[in-house]
């Protein structure tokens, strides 16, 4: 059990070093972090008031399932500056580089809620 544990981790942080980030922070107010996993993905532009924070580039290394990779890495920077969701839109992903080295680029907006609902 325990080395399932470590074996997961080991892959989850063996993807986390593939990947890049480039954050442009749009608001200086520090925020503490927020878990991962609560972190949504949305599409569409929420109903909630919310305020973008920062703009959030994440790219993949090439290797393995790049897009994922590029989207795991941009959920753990969002978490990492307090962010609520990602917001994407239609040229959220690119590929970038050329021939062999193309690699998947994922962007989002980076937003928090500013009221106080759980609902979307």
């Amino acid at each position: 059990m325990l080395q399932t544990r470590v074996l997961h981790l080991a892959a989850l942080l063996g993807a986390l070093a593939c990947t890049s980030a480039d954050i442009l922070r749009l608001d200086p107010i520090p925020r503490p972090q927020t878990n991962p996993a609560s972190i949504q993905l949305i599409a569409q532009e929420p109903t909630r008031p919310y305020k973008v924070i920062a703009i959030v580039s994440a790219q993949s290394m090439g290797l393995g399932d790049g897009a994922n990779q590029a989207r795991a890495r941009l959920v753990k920077e969002a978490a990492r500056l307090g962010g609520h969701a990602v917001l994407f839109d239609a040229n959220s992903l690119t590929r970038i580089g050329g021939d062999q080295s193309e690699r998947p680029q994922l962007t989002g907006k980076v937003i928090v809620f500013t009221d106080s609902t759980g609902s979307n």
